[in-house]
């Protein structure tokens, strides 16, 4: 940029003769809404900055109201945001902030009329590069890099880049060469193959409410993208110089297949760009907090940690906060914490000298980190889910975390993962696979290969592959299966996934089965086996607990007649369990609620329950060296007293 920049002259050029207006109709909540015109700004070979006022934005007609000379010297890369804003990255890579108000350019913080927000930007100088930066009508900036899409703000009431600014929101675009902004976070990026994929980000809940769907009704007929807002689109086509418009609509694609001409000789500018809220368009967002969660139980979590200490995390008859107990291996149980309104929560996995609890707050999705006993940090994951989220750690070390969202009113949910990233950033929510009534996710981690079965009321579990950086794939549906409540997913000491569940009998008995994954590992078999009858009317709840031991075999648990109710197989491997048995409680106390299996850091095999007086008990069993040999638990614990 040229050092005249600092001292620009404003007087107007010989302004076009003035075009009729058109006058578009009453819009409705999907139609966009325009101001009388759309400002087109162009660099020019000379350096010379000009401002076009399309009078027609919304309509696409060739009907311009006037042109006028606004600057210049300019050079580098010019780009436009919101409300008059102009962004230059300079030859030298300063990325300088600049607003057009009409009459002429803002004076900025420190009296000239441009502010420098940033340095070393000069990749976006290059021939190959120059298309990967665009701003949409909330001022958020958005780069392609490498195979990275990443999510930028300047606060210009701090003069400083927000909080977040430069965080990767997806990978895996490697394959796009160009990036549009529209509205509020609505991108159309341009492949090798000149298709245009569409993507819409929400900020507010850091989530992709569209995500890469390239329609039928595409757009052939363009070159440089650029958008005044409303999902309506302007491109110069190189090859003939001209200026077409074009309309996107999330249901039917594009307007028209060639788009219409509305300006002639454009082929020659440096840059050509569009103030980006000009236009504006109603669509479709998430709710923030995704609503009240149907949490059909609360099932209490262990973990034992190699430091010693002990945490038991849960909902005490379904209290609105999350309590967690902790063991000091110098004064034994001793502290009780409450978490917060956390709605649901079924996730806690082990972090070091740490845990780490996955749980629906009133702001989305949290990670609660727990350290001594005491509440350490909280990282917001947001999302608008309506379910509890299931976080599960890849052998990367990454964490991902899945949920269920709800559109308004809707019984329909859609499932969504967020993966976090080798440097502990974590991408953008995204969507996968079909809109079902689902209402429960379970997920267990085999390497980096996390498997999940989603399901639901009159909905069979859908079995999904995910691996990192991918989208989760469809594995099939465990059909005929007749199970109430959730499903518990474990890995045996041969590799395969065991699917445990309880199935309902005409007489309304729930009784445990099992499913197990084929040997090939390509799905689930297509029949369930019976775990046998006990007590007298089995299982009173769900889901079933189980985990596998370190002599190979693996326990289960349920509550029935008052009391908590184990087995374990008969050997590792082994399609056959051992009778179930109950497990002696302390006198006067009953257990209903859904039990929790773990294992201590030194192998004995956990059993945390909930008692229905609200008391929480933790029994202890040594793992037995023959599998043959029943688990035989101590008397409970009373915690949190």
């Amino acid at each position: 940029m040229s050092k005249r920049l600092r001292s620009l002259c404003l007087t107007a050029a010989a302004v076009a003769g003035t075009l009729s207006v058109a006058t578009a109709g009453t819009a409705s909540a999907a139609d966009p809404t325009c101001g009388s015109v759309a400002r087109v700004f162009t660099v020019q070979a000379d350096g010379d900055l000009w401002l076009y006022e399309h009078a027609a934005p919304a309509t696409g007609q060739f009907s311009w109201a006037g042109v006028r000379q606004v600057g210049w010297g300019w050079g580098g890369k010019t780009f436009a945001g919101p409300d008059g804003r102009v962004y230059n990255i300079t030859t030298s890579g300063e990325l300088r902030r600049l607003r057009f108000n009409g009459n002429g350019w803002d004076t900025m913080p420190g009296g000239g009329q441009f502010q420098t927000i940033g340095w070393g930007w000069q990749k976006f100088l290059q021939a190959a590069n120059r298309a990967k930066i665009t701003v949409d009508a909330d001022g958020a900036f958005y780069t392609l890099e490498g195979d990275q899409l990443r999510w930028w703000r300047f606060d210009e009431q701090t003069g400083g880049w927000a909080p977040g600014s430069g965080r990767v929101l997806d990978v895996g675009w490697g394959e796009y060469d160009a990036v549009a902004a529209s509205g509020r976070g609505g991108l159309q990026a341009q492949d090798a193959a000149h298709a245009l994929h569409r993507y819409r980000y929400d900020a507010a809940t850091e989530r992709f409410v569209v995500h890469d769907v390239v329609p039928e009704a595409g757009w052939a007929g363009h070159g440089t993208l650029f958008s005044p807002g409303g999902d309506l689109y302007y491109s110069v086509l190189p090859t003939t110089g001209e200026l077409r418009w074009n309309r996107f609509s999330e249901d039917t694609g594009w307007q028209s297949v060639e788009g219409s001409v509305i300006g002639l000789g454009w082929g020659t500018d440096v840059d050509v760009t569009a103030s980006t809220s000009d236009c504006s368009i109603t669509l479709p967002v998430p709710a923030p907090d995704g609503g009240q969660p149907h949490v059909s139980q609360y099932v209490p979590m262990a973990a034992d940690l190699g430091t010693g200490d002990r945490y038991v995390v849960g909902h005490q008859n379904q209290d609105s906060a999350l309590v967690s107990d902790w063991y000091d291996p110098a004064r034994n149980w001793w502290y009780r914490t409450t978490l917060g309104p956390y709605a649901a929560s079924r996730s806690m996995l082990a972090d070091g000298s740490a845990v780490l609890i996955g749980a629906k707050g009133p702001n989305g999705i949290d990670l609660l980190k727990l350290r001594g006993g005491a509440h350490e940090s909280t990282t917001s994951l947001r999302g608008g889910m309506g379910r509890q989220p299931v976080v599960v750690r890849r052998a990367n070390g990454t964490l991902a975390v899945y949920s269920i969202a709800f559109a308004p009113n809707a019984d329909r949910g859609t499932l969504h993962v967020r993966e976090q990233l080798p440097n502990g950033d974590f991408l953008a929510w995204r969507a996968f696979g079909e809109a079902a009534r689902y209402s429960v996710l379970t997920a267990i981690t085999r390497g980096d290969e996390t498997t999940l079965l989603a399901h639901g009321f009159q909905v069979e579990p859908n079995v999904f592959r995910h691996l990192p950086g991918t989208a989760p794939a469809s594995a099939g549906e465990l059909t005929a299966t007749g199970v109430v409540g959730e499903l518990t997913l474990v890995q045996d000491s041969t590799g395969r996934l065991l699917v445990f569940g309880a199935r309902r009998t005409d007489e309304g008995i729930r009784v445990v089965h099992v499913r197990r994954e084929k040997a090939d590992r390509t799905g689930f078999e297509d029949d369930w086996q019976s775990l046998g009858t006990f007590g007298t009317r089995n299982a009173w709840n769900e889901p079933v607990s189980a985990q596998l031991l370190a002599n190979g075999t693996i326990a289960l648990s349920v509550p029935a007649d008052g009391k908590p109710w184990v087995t374990t197989s008969k050997s590792p491997g082994s399609t056959e369990f051992l009778p179930w048995a109950p497990v002696e409680v302390p006198q006067n106390t009953w257990f209903v609620e859904p039990t929790a299996l773990g294992l201590s850091r030194t192998g004995e095999v956990l059993l945390t329950a909930d008692s229905s007086a609200r008391a929480r008990y933790q029994f202890t069993a040594p793992a037995p060296a023959n599998p043959a040999t029943p688990l035989q638990f101590g008397t409970g614990k009373l915690l949190g007293q």
